[in-house]
């Protein structure tokens, strides 16, 4: 079967069972993604997985790479999901601000501990795929559009001189240590680096 004859055979799903059969593959692809890896998993491993035919895999998606990127989307939705709904039990005047910075650290840890592998892949992956990077790079913005948001509540108590500039620092400054504890860890005791991480912001932001 060509790619363009198995692309007129995709369904979009519209009642209830070939919803949740989609949302089971898609959910088996993710487990063994982020258990193997992309490169070590297949679609019979997937179908598998899911409790479906390969054929019955292919009605859903053209092949491994579709059903990643609807992956990479649930990943990057999943990671924001678990910040916002902290974001939204918090009092932004009487908070305790390295409390906070800490529970944010601590929340993408547990995202990229998850999905370890998952993640991995997602590295190499965005220097080798260009839809990949794409969907990562726009993932990245709304990172950083976030952390602008975020700041922009209490603008009163900022000593940053350009608001949106500091944003993309902090942004960048916690992905960087967070990918370094969970991929290469220091002899450095974690929790200690994570205490200054957000001393370190909580210095640099707040007056």
């Amino acid at each position: 079967m060509t790619e363009t004859e198995n692309e007129t055979k995709i369904r979009t799903p519209r009642q209830e069972r070939s919803i949740k059969t989609k949302e089971a593959i898609l959910q088996a692809a993710m487990k063994l993604f982020s258990e193997k890896g992309y490169h070590q998993t297949n679609t019979k491993e997937i179908a598998a997985a899911a409790g479906v035919s390969t054929g019955s895999f292919y009605s859903y998606y053209k092949d491994k790479r579709a059903v990643f990127l609807d992956s990479l989307t649930i990943y990057f939705q999943a990671l924001l999901g678990r910040i916002e709904t902290y974001l939204a039990e918090i009092n932004f005047i009487s908070m305790d601000k390295h409390k906070f910075m800490r529970e944010v650290i601590d929340s993408l840890i547990y995202s990229h501990q998850v999905f370890t592998e998952f993640h991995k892949e997602l590295q190499v992956m965005y220097h080798s795929d260009p839809e990949v990077k794409a969907l990562m790079d726009e993932q990245f913005q709304l990172g950083r559009r976030r952390t602008l948001e975020y700041l922009m509540m209490t603008p009163e108590e900022l000593k940053v001189d350009h608001v949106e500039a500091a944003s993309i620092v902090v942004y960048e400054s916690l992905n960087s240590v967070v990918d370094m504890l969970v991929f290469a860890p220091q002899n450095v005791d974690a929790d200690q680096i994570k205490n200054e991480l957000a001393k370190m912001l909580v210095n640099y932001l707040y007056k």
